[in-house]
């Protein structure tokens, strides 16, 4: 059974501090409705694919549905997945502004569909330009193409906050993405090295084929050759050195 682990980072403690001192509990609760079913349409898209989700962490931006599931998954299913979110978002606005005539409601919910939408790496827009990228580029190539993508974003964010002064709140998501930026960037290694693994231990067939000259231009969804040797081949004896 796929028990649903739902947490709340630190960071969403504090902006439900802050809305309660501001006496908009009313508006918090629609924004946090929208951002509940955005999760859950990840969530129900990643059951249907069987997918085993591992957590649902909630943040003042939006939230992050994890999926416990292998590296060389689909990536016109992750796109699915991902997708999905903003869909169950956009079907939750229109029931709910049809039985609460509040102007702020399209507000919030334009603010959080276009906000998540952005391609920054850690929001649905960054992961869907990742996995845009990854039909082209190798794993490692797409994934950094994709952070100089984030950051430049966030930059004009900012630069966004320093011109109109008043928006505080993005001002702060954006110093709280490039936290989370930095530390993709540290996880990158680990997630590259499951990829290997993966292959290493599995048998994957795919129509596509592609000769690189580096274990590390191995690409999502195509059987290489390294060199003159079959992948396989390679993985097999790059594992077999690291276990000496």
């Amino acid at each position: 059974m796929n028990i649903l682990k739902i947490k709340f980072d630190n960071t969403f403690y504090i902006f439900l501090l802050l809305i309660l001192l501001s006496g908009l509990f009313k508006e918090f609760t629609f924004i946090f409705i929208l951002l509940f079913c955005h999760e859950m349409g990840h969530a129900l898209a990643g059951i249907l694919f069987k997918w085993k989700i591992k957590s649902i962490t909630f943040y003042p931006y939006g939230g992050l549905t994890l999926f416990d599931t292998k590296e060389n998954r689909s990536i016109n299913r992750e796109i699915l997945i991902m997708l999905s979110g903003p869909i169950m978002q956009i079907i939750t606005y229109l029931i709910l502004s049809y039985f609460f005539k509040y102007d702020y409601i399209k507000n919030y919910h334009l603010t959080i569909l276009i906000f998540n939408l952005l391609p920054i790496l850690s929001l649905d827009g960054g992961r869907l330009l990742n996995l845009f990228l990854d039909k082209y580029f190798n794993y490692l190539k797409s994934f950094y193409i994709t952070v100089i993508i984030s950051f430049i974003t966030i930059s004009i964010l900012i630069i966004i906050c320093l011109v109109n002064y008043h928006n505080l709140n993005l001002l702060l998501m954006s110093i709280f993405l490039i936290f989370k930026i930095i530390k993709s960037i540290k996880d990158i290694k680990y997630y590259y090295k499951k990829f290997l693994l993966e292959r290493y231990l599995y048998d994957y067939k795919y129509n596509k084929v592609s000769i690189v000259k580096s274990i590390y231009d191995l690409y999502k969804e195509r059987n290489h050759y390294i060199g003159y040797q079959d992948e396989k081949s390679y993985l097999n004896k790059y594992f077999e050195y690291n276990k000496k």
